[in-house]
């Protein structure tokens, strides 16, 4: 027993309680340091472990243009069509919204030939789009020779501004915004023109029986980057 110098050996009777007062000591630390450990060092992780991660949502964006022409005759409508096929567009590139403009000139060379009646439709169907957004554009007209823009919004919800979101994870987010479904299938623009005829349009070589449409469209693009929001 003289070599045990353990806590409990200090212990003794008669020693004035020093001893105990030292264990009593020894305790307390010992509590405090393990209050210490949970409360503050372990802050960081209990926190993490009740708290929803945070994401920040953002986009670049891009474009790709094109133009075409069709010759329309009197009476008849002609279909112009876009897709991600056609416009060769990158699979990792999400639809934003397609813009066609419309224009044409009176070319009968008439004196006086009156601009044709030009009518620019998209059906609701064939490519999967935003159709109820309020900003589409599907369709419209003129008699002046004014150039028409259409406009289809294609991904739902979709504005370009960045955002943060809470919860679930980064694939959850990024899932949202890569949904190749939003931009399938075919969007069809049909133009259909009535010709006007200038007076004396009845005398010889002076027939105005077709019109020059000519078609520029943008196809707005983007790409989705989602970050997780460090604690």
């Amino acid at each position: 027993m003289s070599d045990d110098t353990s806590i409990a050996f200090l212990a003794k009777e008669d020693d004035s309680g020093k001893a105990f007062a030292l264990l009593s000591a020894v305790v307390i630390v010992g509590l405090a340091f393990h209050a210490y450990s949970f409360f503050i060092v372990k802050e960081n992780d209990i926190v993490n472990k009740y708290t929803a991660p945070k994401y920040d949502v953002s986009f670049e964006q891009s474009s790709l243009q094109g133009s075409d022409s069709m010759l329309i005759a009197d009476g008849e409508t002609d279909v112009f069509q876009l897709s991600r096929d056609i416009i060769e567009a990158d699979s990792s590139l999400m639809m934003a919204k397609i813009s066609i403009s419309i224009s044409y000139e009176e070319t009968s060379g008439a004196i006086a030939d009156p601009c044709d009646d030009v009518l620019g439709q998209i059906p609701p169907n064939g490519m999967t789009a935003d159709w109820g957004h309020p900003d589409n554009v599907l369709s419209d007209s003129n008699s002046d020779c004014n150039t028409m823009t259409l406009v289809v919004h294609v991904y739902p919800q979709y504005t370009g501004e960045a955002m943060q979101e809470e919860g679930y994870n980064a694939e959850h987010w990024e899932r949202m915004w890569t949904n190749t479904t939003h931009g399938s299938g075919i969007l069809q623009l049909e133009v259909s023109v009535d010709t006007n005829s200038a007076p004396g349009s009845a005398l010889p070589g002076n027939d105005d029986d077709n019109e020059e449409i000519n078609i520029q469209w943008t196809v707005e693009l983007f790409e989705v980057d989602v970050q997780a929001v460090p604690v």
